[in-house]
């Protein structure tokens, strides 16, 4: 198939210099705004044209491209069209099924390795699955990320293809990592591939099914994960830094470490594990770094639930009336397509995982904060910076006509402190106090609220 625009030279003409303005090129060349940082515009190219940058930028070869457009056709950056990427996975149109996105069966469940599921986030129920892959056959390996060993404080995509390279990807990291930059590999490497990837980068390559089916054939399954909007890259290094911690010092950044639901912390090259914010991520100080470090294009996105992969993954979040976690280690798993059902079906068969279906108890629907940052705030803010003059990703997705005063007052509230955040000052400051003693107290009075939130839930 011709995935050449129609401006792109062919071998019989005279070759053209191709410039960064060039209209067949991804998003990030004409408008970094709305750059997600995905990695498909590299991964995709055929001529290794496209490098990045430190901070993930995409940076052009002008010499190696051929024109070919594979990058601007791939990107998910500029537009999502939810009605053609649910016509092309679920075979049915539509635009906007809620927050959770389009839903077979819902289950909650949990590795029954026991390694797999003390060093995973939730219960290691995606490291369980891909484990399950690999080790059945069904795949040859798996596209994954890790701390790096040589500079710990960032991350990398890899694939893995034995257990042992499994288990250094679990974890969270939820700092940007380019994971579709990993299709130059497969083009270099025969074989069947599961992919465990964000929702802009589940969109990338459901836009790669659609413009290079061979190169996408390579990968059979989608795990999506989750996604509040990734951290800028730099987050690691001015955590050690504010805790006065040097990065030669350190073998490890774990953003969930240690006991669940886990804490960001520092493993030194003595053994010793350093927290660097008090409490753990769910009550610490994590809570307010997506408030200094969302990059712009995670703050226009509206997919938070990765609605496009064939089964999505989250923590169990879920409490009882007495605000206890129902599940503690559990993830939730959200089956999207029949090749989502059969695996964790299979999974499950072969004692890979305990799942629960938990599919009528509405309980186990997305949480309200994560639904209004993504399904109501970002939207807004999509809106609100389109009339303004900005340029914003092009979605057939609109703001809820029901969006509360509140609401609005908090997109722009958020909007201002995000925009803050850009000021390393103010965003190191903000920082040395969320993780000092100082906000013991911030953390205490968010407790409070919590237990008298489900309080006036038993109350009633």
């Amino acid at each position: 198939m011709d995935t050449r625009p129609p401006n792109a030279a062919s071998e019989s003409d005279d070759p053209q210099p191709v410039t960064t303005d060039a209209p067949f090129l991804s998003i990030a060349f004409s408008a970094k705004e709305l750059c997600t940082r995905c990695g498909s515009c590299s991964g995709v190219c055929p001529t290794d044209a496209i490098t990045l940058t430190e901070d993930f930028y995409p940076s052009l070869i002008p010499d190696r491209c051929i024109a070919c457009g594979l990058c601007g056709a791939v990107c998910p950056g500029k537009t999502v069209s939810y009605g053609d990427l649910a016509e092309q996975v679920f075979d049915e149109r539509f635009v906007d099924r809620g927050f959770d996105g389009w839903v077979e069966k819902t289950y909650v469940g949990f590795s029954t390795d026991e390694r797999l599921r003390r060093g995973g986030a939730g219960g290691g129920v995606v490291t369980g699955l891909l484990a399950h892959l690999l080790q059945s056959g069904a795949v040859d390996g798996c596209l994954v990320s890790r701390m790096k060993k040589d500079r710990p404080w960032e991350g990398e995509p890899f694939i893995a293809t034995t257990y042992e390279e499994l288990c250094e990807s679990q974890g969270s990291r939820y700092h940007i990592i380019p994971m579709n930059t990993l299709w130059a590999d497969l083009r270099k490497k025969p074989g069947r591939y599961a992919a465990a990837i964000l929702p802009c980068q589940t969109h990338g390559f459901r836009n790669l099914q659609r413009h290079d089916p061979e190169l996408a054939a390579q990968i059979t399954h989608v795990v999506g994960l989750f996604c509040g909007g990734s951290l800028e890259p730099c987050l690691p290094t001015e955590m050690l830094t504010m805790r006065g911690i040097q990065r030669d010092q350190i073998t490890d950044f774990q953003f969930r470490g240690g006991d669940w639901p886990g804490q960001m912390r520092a493993i030194l090259k003595d053994g010793q594990a350093r927290p660097l914010h008090y409490s753990n991520y769910k009550d610490g100080a994590y809570n307010y770094f997506t408030s200094l470090y969302m990059p712009e294009r995670c703050q226009t996105c509206l997919d938070g639930s990765n609605e496009f992969a064939d089964l999505s993954v989250s923590d169990a979040w879920t409490r009882d009336e007495q605000g206890e976690y129902k599940f503690k280690e559990h993830s939730r798993i959200l089956i999207r397509t029949e090749r989502g059902a059969a695996l964790v079906r299979e999974a499950a068969e072969a004692g890979a995982l305990v799942v629960k279906d938990v599919t009528e108890d509405p309980s186990y629907r997305t949480h309200k904060m994560q639904t209004r940052r993504k399904g109501s705030l970002a939207p807004l803010r999509v809106a609100r910076w389109k009339q303004a003059g900005r340029r914003v990703p092009e979605y057939d997705r609109t703001a809820p006509d029901d969006v509360t005063l509140k609401e609005r007052i908090t997109e722009r509230c958020s909007s201002m402190l995000l925009r803050a955040g850009k000021w390393k000052p103010f965003r190191m400051a903000v920082m040395g106090f969320l993780t000092s003693r100082y906000a013991i107290p911030l953390i205490k009075l968010r407790l409070y609220l919590k237990k008298r939130k489900y309080a006036k839930r038993r109350a009633r």
